[in-house]
């Protein structure tokens, strides 16, 4: 961490300080950092003089300014002797709420009067002297509302801090702890529970409360009657509560007095009010505060009352769940898979496993043990799913149990351990044990979703239409069957069929009572791609967005992060925003588990980043960790990983090498892969290769179209058409690339003033993708050089030797002899160090 905690932003509000010619009031929350704005506005001043008002200093006369005055006072006027002895020309007064009377005239005075520019700060929403209130009410001097640090500003603050990236998860966590609170951030950073993995800094491990932020927050929360101290500890173990609830339990004044001292909120929710801290830390000093018998009581008070209560609400089973399990009660299995699933539903993960273990230890059986299963699956856990799985499977069960066991353990098996053999045999096997037409329709569905993931398409269209043959589906069987046909359309290229079906299929998610992450996850993911398919930057990236938050309130469930924050990066990266592609990519694989089948697209993306930048051992070094850690079971798997190898052979002067490996990879990929395959060949210059192949293919969208255009661009003007075309879809990068190859064709053709335009076009759009290295856009660096001499001035300034070139290009070493003595003529440079500088200058 850094030496000191940095003063991030707040740039306006320092300027408006500054500014200031008679002096400000700033006001705002405790916490948020208004001794330490004003301090900033008046650091490197001369004369300034600090008047700290306390509540002790309040009850003598001029109690706050003492340290500033003569030590005996006169017989006279004690106000016109104080103005007259704080002769300085800045007067700053922290909390000057706390001022006394005299104090409070003093300060008044002193902006009345000429020479003196006074800085008074004061918490919000706290009575203040009726001298200190004229002060902005009477217009002498403007009132500065001083805000917490919004979520972006926590993140600067944080960065700057830490001295690096910090995951978006973890800010908004922070935030969310904090509430923007300058002071809590701070003690919260330095409690240690912050962890940098893989360069990027992580919320590790569980929430500490240091001394000083103890101490801070119970001095916010002051002295509280024995009844009120109930109330709150009420809260902290079961916040949010009725009102009823808590007359019932304590006492309705006793919330009524801490709602005016702002300790607790109250809020309408329907014909209820709810009851909440106004702070999370505050919950978490209290709780820190009770003992274990304390803590036992409190529970379980909560947890009698709300079961007689009816448990009328989703969230009641949950919470009457865990306050029995931390209460020490006896465990009742079916309130433990209750609340398991509850959990489960709205993504406390670690919860939900633990309240699974417990309806196991409690005598759960069968449905406990294959709810335990399944949340274990999505923490990450698949071995130990697998063993739970296993336990479960060789019992006696139902039809319906059965079935649904088996598709779980399957979907573990292949997607978590990658075996898929396993996998198939395991549905095999569900469909042999079962009669029912709904349940062998739904384990002819999960096959053909492992279908699907391998990138066999025409066995999966096929399981999917026997399943439809049996009969009419269940409402499960319909949801199932719908997000497998929305996996095959955008795998087939169909991508405006699948953003219709997605769109129907998602109004009838949202009209079920409990919420369905797993399928509206995967279908959110298929609309992501379908939009990425058609060119729709935007909503590619707002579904991203919206995938993004399904991962529940409390960041547990690592799928949501992985997936789309992977979309999120790909959009970017198309966007040419490079720079913020890599950073989120790295936010991403910072999550990544020992093994998962989203490593390949993960790090794929992370090494395609890392490749377009230039920063090719970075690149290779994430495409290592993949090939360690991923489980390449299909096409979503490699093809992110196979475009990033090629990007990064392209990084080392291997323009043919990438040629070939997407040309190599094109050859039997899925129909939504091939489009970008066979693109990419286009962008490195081969695009003789492909272009009847682009033309010929039946996918749908602009995007492709263009890609076809591209591909048979040959001169100036249809390139910088096919540019325009880039641009206006928002993929800057592309458009740079078509620009740059726009103004070589221009020169080529003696149309100087066309590739004068277009030259300057593409470094406009270059400039825009944040450092973007390809070899299109060498053109803007080197612009005289053919593709050939590019190539070989890239491996020479890498410092391979004529010989070494000739052997890795198949050519002789006269011809690279030659080849190079025409790169230093048209360059002006003379020798490979030159031409490294050269050529490795930053493109923006």
């Amino acid at each position: 961490m850094a030496g000191s905690w940095p003063f991030i932003g707040r740039a306006a509000q320092l300027s408006e300080i500054r500014s200031a010619s008679r002096g400000v009031v700033v006001a705002g929350p405790p916490g948020t950092g208004k001794s330490r704005l004003a301090a900033q506005a008046v650091r490197g001043l001369d004369g300034v003089a600090w008047a700290r008002a306390t509540t002790a200093a309040a009850e003598v006369p001029l109690g706050a300014f003492a340290p500033l005055l003569p030590a005996t006072p006169p017989a006279g006027n004690p106000l016109g002797w104080a103005a007259a002895a704080l002769r300085v020309p800045v007067l700053v007064v922290d909390d000057a709420h706390l001022l006394d009377p005299v104090s409070a005239a003093l300060v008044h005075h002193l902006v009345t009067r000429d020479g003196t520019r006074v800085i008074a700060t004061l918490r919000s929403r706290t009575p203040v002297p009726d001298a200190v209130l004229a002060l902005w009410k009477d217009d002498l001097v403007p009132r500065l509302e001083l805000e917490p640090f919004s979520l972006e500003e926590t993140a600067a603050v944080l960065e700057a801090a830490l001295g690096g990236r910090v995951e978006s998860a973890t800010v908004a966590r922070l935030w969310r702890v904090s509430q923007g609170n300058a002071l809590y951030l701070r003690e919260l950073v330095l409690s240690g529970m912050l962890a940098a993995d893989g360069g990027v800094w992580r919320w590790s491990g569980p929430l500490t409360i240091t001394p000083t932020l103890r101490e801070t927050v119970a001095g916010r929360i002051g002295e509280v009657t024995a009844r009120e101290r109930e109330v709150l500890e009420l809260l902290a173990y079961g916040e949010p509560l009725g009102a009823d609830l808590l007359a019932a339990l304590g006492s309705l004044d006793a919330v009524q007095h801490l709602e005016d001292r702002q300790l607790v909120t109250v809020q309408p929710d329907g014909r209820r009010l709810q009851v909440r801290l106004a702070h999370p830390l505050y919950g978490e000093v209290i709780r820190d505060g009770c003992g274990v018998l304390r803590a036992r009581t409190m529970v379980r008070r909560l947890a009698q009352a709300v079961s007689e209560a009816g448990l009328r609400r989703h969230e009641d089973v949950l919470r009457v769940a865990v306050w029995r399990l931390d209460g020490g009660l006896p465990g009742d299995p079916g309130l433990l898979l209750a609340g398991c699933e509850r959990a489960r539903v709205i993504r406390d993960l670690e919860l939900a496993v633990r309240l699974g273990r417990a309806a196991v230890a409690a005598g759960g059986g069968t449905p406990a043990l294959a709810a335990l299963g399944t949340v274990l699956f999505y923490t990450d856990r698949y071995a130990e799913a697998e063993e739970v799985f296993a336990t479960a499977w060789a019992a006696e069960m139902g039809e319906t149990a059965r079935t649904d066991l088996g598709v779980q353990r399957a979907m573990n098996l292949a997607v978590g351990l990658g075996d898929v053999a396993r996998a198939r045999a395991v549905l095999e096997e569900t469909s042999g044990l079962v009669h029912e037409v709904q349940s062998r329709q739904a384990a002819l569905i999960m096959r053909a979703v492992l279908a699907t993931l391998t990138g066999d398409i025409a066995v999966s269209e096929d399981l999917m239409a026997r399943a439809r043959d049996m009969g009419p589906f269940s409402p499960h069987g319909r949801r199932m069957i719908s997000g497998a046909e929305a996996a095959v359309l955008v795998a087939q290229g169909r991508a405006a069929e699948c953003l219709a079906h997605a769109a129907e299929m998602g109004a009838g998610l949202a009209k079920e009572p409990v919420a369905m992450r797993s399928l509206s996850a995967a279908l959110t993911g298929h609309a992501t791609h379908a939009a990425l398919l058609l060119g729709d930057l935007d909503t590619a990236e707002r579904f991203a967005g919206q995938g993004y938050g399904l991962e529940g309130p409390f960041h547990t469930w690592t799928r949501a992060n992985l997936e789309f924050g992977t979309w999120t990066a790909r959009v970017l990266r198309l966007r040419g925003r490079v720079t913020d592609a890599l950073a989120w990519a790295r936010d991403t694989a910072a999550r990544l588990p020992d093994r998962s089948v989203l490593a390949g697209s993960c790090l794929g993306e992370l090494a395609h980043a890392y490749a377009l930048l230039g920063e090719v051992a970075a690149a290779e070094q994430a495409l290592e960790r993949a090939e360690a850690t991923g489980t390449p079971i299909g096409p979503s798997v490699v093809v992110p990983l196979r475009l990033a190898r090629a990007w990064t052979l392209a990084g080392r002067g291997d323009a043919a090498g990438a040629v070939e490996l997407c040309l190599e990879s094109a050859e039997g990929a899925l129909p939504c892969d091939v489009p970008f395959l066979l693109h990419d060949v286009v962008r490195l210059g081969r695009a003789d290769l492909v272009s009847a192949r682009l033309a010929a293919l039946d996918v749908d969208g602009p995007l492709v179209a263009l890609f076809a255009r591209h591909a048979a661009a040959r001169d100036g003007a249809e390139l910088d058409a096919v540019s325009e075309g880039f641009e206006r879809l928002g993929l800057l990068l592309y458009a740079a690339e078509a620009a740059a190859r726009a103004a070589a064709r221009y020169r080529e053709s003696g149309l100087a003033r066309g590739a004068r335009a277009a030259q300057t076009r593409a470094w406009r759009l270059a400039h825009r993708c944040q450092g973007a290295r390809t070899l299109a856009l060498m053109d803007l660096d080197v612009p005289s050089l053919t593709p050939r001499q590019r190539e070989i001035a890239v491996l020479a300034a890498q410092g391979l030797t004529n010989r070494e070139i000739a052997a890795r290009l198949f050519v002789s070493v006269r011809t690279v002899a030659n080849t190079l003595y025409a790169v230093y003529d048209k360059t002006g440079v003379n020798d490979r160090a030159a031409l490294d500088a050269l050529l490795n200058r930053p493109a923006g």
